[in-house]
């Protein structure tokens, strides 16, 4: 399951109680840590499902990387630095050598190119946290590192 009790019941709220629970959430001023189970894919999941992007039986039914077909991100589009529009779920890949599975997913606050997470140490440690995709290390062929691995950041 992707949600907590307390995630559930949000999600079973009214379009006004449920956006102004994803604008606290977008602007640090609640935390997912009370609605989901602490899962990077949940956590972003949970605020599409605010925003009537998932279903509630998707969100009760599911959890953790099961979620990463509902994301499909292969059909998101490829950052190359632009702008991502507030409330847009960001997959990240690793790419070449690598497991080409998503490792890890975040949600975009606004702001240009700043994300919210759980679970990644370097990225998005915890949701009260901030990143900035800029801050990611680009080589002169424009392939973005994360942890020293080429990766591809993609956002639907």
């Amino acid at each position: 399951m992707g949600v907590t009790p307390l995630g559930a019941h949000a999600l079973q709220q009214g379009m006004n109680e449920k956006y102004q629970l994803f604008t606290d959430l977008v602007s640090g001023a609640a935390d997912i840590a009370h609605y989901t189970p602490g899962l990077c894919y949940d956590a972003v999941a949970f605020c599409l499902a605010l925003q009537g992007r998932i279903s509630y039986d998707i969100m009760t039914g599911r959890g953790g990387q099961n979620l990463l077909p509902v994301f499909s991100f292969d059909n998101g589009a490829l950052w190359g630095g632009e702008n991502i529009a507030q409330g847009c779920a960001v997959g990240f890949k690793r790419i070449g050598n690598y497991d080409p599975g998503y490792y890890h997913a975040a949600l975009a606050v606004g702001g240009g190119t700043v994300i919210r997470g759980v679970n990644s140490v370097t990225m998005t440690p915890g949701w009260p946290y901030h990143f900035d995709l800029q801050n990611l290390q680009e080589n002169d062929q424009g392939v973005y590192f994360h942890d020293d691995q080429p990766i591809e950041v993609r956002y639907v």
